[in-house]
């Protein structure tokens, strides 16, 4: 499950950030074979941006659903625009906001950082992907 794996890479031994998390998880969960450039695409975007903006868990979701939905170019998959607005859609009415600040704020606490994002996110995009699946 991709919260399971979420869970294996917010920890010090791989030192990610939120963002990072998602896109590692999804990564080894649906062998996306991702390279490490790839990768590193979400390193600008934990910590809601840097600036405590659109959570970073958000951020590296969407990546996912950019990367595993698009064929060509966002124009031209239109379904990455409708499971992205799920998925935000989803997230922001189970924690009640989708900024950073704001989730810190309520979920936060210190011996597990912003683990309830993750898992959060986590669980969310799952389901996406899941119904969203191309046999």
């Amino acid at each position: 499950m991709l919260k399971e794996m979420a869970r294996k890479y917010w920890n010090e031994k791989y030192d990610l950030n939120c963002a990072e998390c998602l896109i590692y998880a999804a990564n080894e969960e649906y062998n996306l074979k991702l390279s490490d450039e790839t990768l590193k695409t979400m390193s600008a975007f934990g910590g809601g941006m840097g600036i405590g903006d659109v959570c970073g868990v958000i951020s590296g979701s969407i990546a996912v659903i950019g990367i595993m939905f698009t064929e060509i170019s966002g124009h031209k998959s239109p379904i990455v625009r409708e499971l992205t607005r799920e998925f935000i859609n989803v997230f922001k009415e189970k924690l009640g906001s989708n900024n950073c600040i704001e989730l810190r704020k309520e979920y936060r606490r210190s011996d597990d950082g912003c683990i309830v994002m993750v898992e959060t996110a986590a669980d969310v995009l799952e389901n996406v992907i899941s119904k969203n699946m191309r046999c």
